[in-house]
């Protein structure tokens, strides 16, 4: 099986204590099976820690997580214990791929890197235009390239994101937004702030799009609707862009109020990309 993967994929790397947003903290953290049978089985003071700290249930196999929300074996300085003990090889897959993805279509696995990290985030509006690569092969693809060899018909206006939102259609993908299951507390906060921001100041849209990174957006709507290709088996291409629609709005709406474009990502991430009952709904509407 071919792989295909963005051109700025290899570029990733993990800058570990000087993340601001740590990806041990906050989340549930499943261990896969093989990696479980193998720490039950680690002699030592480092087995008997890992086996203090993992639970079971339902034949599933997680961390138990402090009550910060980090990983047991997250230090103060944001090292991972478990590396500085015995090396990356004993990290468990979700631990040792994050923020990687890999889904399959067709004859292609497509690989990239999720934006819940701020480094994938850093990467995506760096690049030039949006590229794609096949492991083994020199030349680069355009997205639109990529729908072809995938045997997706998009016309070109389809691929590209056209922001022209009046506050009505601000407010209501920031009402989508907010009937989505939250990550936490502090999202229905930033929602409903949005929201009120939005009805004070309702030229707050215009003076963005005149300002607004547009080569970057565009990466970022390519970016969004190429993470959920696979999905096209199981959903219409209609579904398909409205999810990627009302995404980069939600992203476009938060960056002209907030002014941090990674962060607005970064955010949208965590909430949307990373939770399957987010995508299905927005993919359902």
């Amino acid at each position: 099986m071919n792989t295909v993967y963005p051109s700025f994929y290899k570029d990733f790397s993990c800058i570990a204590s000087d993340c601001s947003h740590s990806c041990c903290k906050g989340w549930e953290i499943d261990i896969d099976n093989a990696t479980a049978e193998k720490y039950l089985k680690i002699e030592g003071s480092l087995g008997d820690e890992l086996r203090a700290n993992i639970s079971s249930a339902n034949g599933v196999y997680s961390f138990g997580l402090a009550k910060n929300g980090a990983c047991p074996f997250l230090q103060e300085d944001g090292l991972c214990k478990l590396i500085l003990s015995a090396g990356e090889e004993i990290l468990c897959e979700i631990c040792t791929n994050h923020p990687r993805f890999y889904t399959v279509l067709n004859d292609y696995e497509l690989a990239g890197v999720g934006l819940s990290c701020e480094v994938s985030c850093g990467l995506l509006l760096q690049a030039g235009s949006l590229e794609f690569k096949i492991e083994g092969h020199s030349d680069n693809l355009s997205f639109s390239e990529l729908l072809k060899l995938l045997g997706i018909n998009m016309k070109k206006e389809q691929q590209t994101f056209h922001p022209g939102l009046s506050k009505d259609d601000a407010l209501e993908v920031l009402e989508i937004m907010g009937n989505t299951e939250p990550i936490d507390d502090k999202w229905r906060e930033d929602i409903a702030a949005y929201m009120q921001y939005a009805q004070e100041n309702p030229e707050f849209l215009e003076n963005y799009e005149r300002i607004m990174p547009h080569q970057a957006f565009q990466r970022i709507y390519q970016y969004i609707m190429y993470r959920q290709l696979e999905k096209i088996s199981d959903y219409s291409l209609d579904d398909l862009l409205i999810y990627t629609d009302i995404s980069t709005e939600y992203i476009f709406i938060v960056a002209a109020i907030t002014g941090d474009l990674s962060e607005a990502i970064r955010r949208w991430s965590e909430q949307i990309e990373y939770c399957p009952e987010n995508v299905a709904m927005l993919l359902k509407m």
